[in-house]
């Protein structure tokens, strides 16, 4: 049971770049009532928050009884570690328009997926886009990008030597024009993925330029009829860019998934309007267990006033003035 992020190859990999000569084994650990699975690192005990590891699914649940500490339901709730909360955690599915339509005040992360059981076609899912008016734009950039670079090859996954360090150079160029953190510019990251190749865990599927030439490359993997990815990264070239080649990449995964026979296509976390645009469904991401007292009291005062945003606003401006006032109490920082 449970998803990639839950399985001991997957968390192999981990221990082995990210805690090279401890052990690193899954341990599943007690969250309120949740049972949710982690690495469980020698010398460290669980850990939750691990690059790379989008979201926690549960992969069980306790009773009242165990939860308190009260009677134990067997002896592997006898032994469980306990944590007092877990971000990331998974809070239910929900469908793209009723995220559209209302985001919860104490969600605000989310993970976008196609649900394929509602498409017993895969023109029915053409159709869907269609309805959101993105399929005929997209069809136009197919013919541009064929037009500049000849017949378009996709592989699901490409065993060439150029997708994984052409990948990493694509995707850490655009996230330091955007100013956003270099996940590639750290050697453990780019050794993560390549490990995961040589355990036969990664899956890089590309879309190529009939000379060759790399045009757009997704890094996920398979699990179970769960296609996921990390890392989505596409050509430069202004004159490419321009045809949407990664999108053009996508609906070749999407439709291989779909004929495969797979259950979703998971964009993993993030709410880029890209993958809002393809998602059936959003899961909602937030924080399982008990919540600090003050992310409590934000939580309450936000669905207190969720059908009041002028005073919400005016409570937001009040805070913001007195964070910034010159003469508020600072808190000490020691003797």
């Amino acid at each position: 049971g449970g998803n990639l992020y839950t399985q001991a190859e997957f968390i192999a990999v981990l221990g082995e770049v990210f805690h090279p000569g401890r052990t690193c084994r899954p341990a599943d650990v007690a969250v309120g009532r949740e049972v949710y699975r982690l690495p469980w690192v020698e010398g460290r005990g669980p850990v939750a928050d691990t690059t790379f590891v989008d979201y926690h699914e549960p992969v069980g649940r306790l009773g009242a009884a165990a939860r308190w500490g009260l009677r134990p339901e067997d002896a592997r709730t006898r032994h469980l570690h306990r944590l007092p909360r877990l971000r990331h955690a998974c809070r239910g599915l929900v469908t793209v328009d009723d995220w559209r339509a209302r985001i919860r005040a104490e969600t605000v992360l989310g993970a976008p997926v196609v649900l394929w059981q509602g498409f017993a076609q895969w023109e029915d899912y053409l159709a869907l886009l269609r309805k959101r008016r993105v399929l005929a734009e997209d069809q136009r950039r197919r013919r541009r990008l064929e037009a500049l670079v000849g017949p378009l090859r996709f592989a699901v996954d490409d065993p060439g030597a150029d997708v994984l360090p052409t990948c990493f150079d694509w995707k850490s160029a655009r996230d330091r024009a955007a100013c956003r953190a270099d996940l590639f510019a750290t050697d453990a990251h780019r050794r993560f993925f390549e490990r995961l190749r040589a355990h036969g865990l990664l899956r890089a599927s590309t879309l190529r330029a009939g000379d060759g030439r790399l045009l757009s490359v997704w890094l996920g993997a398979v699990h179970e009829g769960r296609w996921s990815g990390w890392v989505f990264a596409f050509n430069p070239d202004p004159a490419l860019a321009r045809c949407s080649p990664g999108r053009q990449l996508l609906y070749a995964m999407l439709e291989e998934g779909w004929r495969a026979g797979h259950r979703e296509f998971d964009f993993s976390i993030g709410l880029e309007p890209y993958k809002l645009s393809f998602a059936t469904h959003v899961r909602a991401l937030g924080t399982a267990g008990r919540l600090p007292a003050g992310e409590r009291l934000a939580a309450l005062a936000r669905r207190l006033l969720a059908g009041r945003p002028q005073m919400l606003q005016t409570l937001r401006a009040l805070r913001r003035r007195w964070r910034s006032h010159p003469e508020r109490p600072r808190p000490t920082q020691g003797p």
